[in-house]
Parts: structure tokens; C-alpha cells; sequence
């Protein structure tokens, strides 16, 4: 699940990518997050949550891409970028800081040690949170295992 180029707030914490798992759930096997910074800034705090209770969170709605084999089954995930209204409350499952200049950040999930969601109601999500002033455009990525 890759997002469109968004710019970022300053002064704001808001979700990049939220995950809905189908059945029978996921495990997530990557994370990644970029950004375009033109000069040295604070950085971006960027956290990978589970949400805790979920409200009623909005965005743009958005098909998580096949990333094997295009004849494999389409994904039973859902998901939403850019979220203009966030879950309710979420629990912080790692947090790292990247810089708004020329910052690159990405990991690979350590096997069968795996973030994951069982049901459709443990959702995934990945989030910023900027300091004054600090607007670079950024995309991310999930990748996940159904």
C-alpha cells in the first residue's frame, strides 16, 4: 500500500496509511517513508500504531497494489491515505525520527516477529507528527502478507 506524494503540515500529527484488514488478517513485511525537504529542519517523527478505538477516521480510500505475482488473489485489505479525520485513540507500536531533508527511512520486518492484525477491527496505521515550520512532501508504504 503506497501513498501519493502528500505535503506535509506543520505543527500536526496526522495518519499517512490505514490499514483494514480482511480475513484472515495481516502481518505487515515492510515499512517506508521519504520526503523532500529543500533544507535541514527538525524531524518528522513517523509512528506505526495499532488503533485502540477506532471513531469514525476519513481519507482517501485507496486499493493495496499486488506486489507478486499479478494472477494472485487481490488483497482483502482496505485502506486510507491521507487522513483527513483520525481513529480515536491508537497505541504507538515503534516510532522513529527522519529528517525532512533528503530523508529516507525503511525497514524490513524481522520474520514471524511481524506487526500484525488479526480482524478487521485491529487496523494498522502508519503517522507523522511535524514540528513548526516543517512541510516536505513525503510517500510511504506498507507492504504486507494476508
Amino acid at each position: 500500500m503506497t501513498t501519493a506524494k502528500i505535503t506535509l503540515s506543520a505543527s500536526s500529527t496526522k495518519s499517512l496509511i490505514l490499514l483494514a484488514p480482511g480475513s484472515p488478517g495481516l502481518r505487515l513485511t515492510e515499512v517506508g517513508v521519504s520526503m523532500d525537504g529543500s533544507a535541514a529542519a527538525q524531524g518528522v517523527q513517523i509512528d506505526l500504531y495499532r488503533v485502540a478505538t477506532l471513531g469514525s477516521p476519513a481519507g482517501s480510500s485507496a486499493t493495496p497494489a499486488k506486489l507478486t505475482d499479478e494472477n494472485a488473489p487481490s488483497a482483502s485489505a482496505s485502506a486510507l491515505t491521507a487522513l483527513t479525520t483520525e481513529p480515536t485513540s491508537v497505541t504507538i507500536l515503534r516510532s522513529w525520527m527522519v529528517a525532512p531533508f533528503g530523508g529516507l527511512f525503511g525497514m524490513q520486518e524481522v520474520l514471524d516477529r511481524e506487526v500484525g492484525a488479526a480482524s478487521s477491527g485491529a487496523r494498522i496505521g502508519l503517522r507523522y507528527t511535524t514540528a513548526a515550520s516543517v512541510t516536505p512532501g513525503c510517500v510511504a508504504y506498507l507492504s504486507f502478507t494476508e
